[in-house]
């Protein structure tokens, strides 16, 4: 009986990691303080890894990409770890990402429905 446990344990363990790896990639338009939005698309990979490209709508043509490792935590807040020491965070929805301010919580306001990303894009695992 207690080997059983010990297994479902172990099989809940592996089910709440594999849950937490996702393989999507995320776009839209946020907004900018000095003009019309920020493209941006981010893309998480299932080995915990992101890319994250953004360009200024208007400005130029000047694509910012950054990189890095992803958590997600039980709430399903996604924490973006950057390569450039930068950390963001999103708020998973279906078929969505919503953009949070530095302390997790939604940014509100006038233009708060605009900080979505939506998904575009699944991969398939192997």
């Amino acid at each position: 009986m207690k080997k059983v446990l010990v297994a479902a344990l172990g099989l809940l363990g592996l089910s709440a990691c594999a849950s937490h790896n996702l393989c999507a990639t995320y776009t839209g338009v946020l907004p900018a303080a000095d003009g019309p939005g920020i493209a941006t698309e981010l893309v998480l990979n299932p080995n915990g890894t992101f890319e994250l490209e953004r360009v200024y709508v208007g400005k130029s043509t000047t694509v910012f990409a950054d990189s890095g490792t992803y958590s997600i935590s039980d709430d399903e807040v996604l924490t973006l770890n950057s390569e450039s020491m930068e950390i963001s965070y999103y708020q998973l929805e279906e078929g969505q990402v919503r953009k949070l301010d530095n302390h997790m919580q939604p940014i509100i306001g006038s233009l708060s429905e605009y900080y979505i990303l939506t998904e575009s894009n699944t991969c398939n695992r192997p």
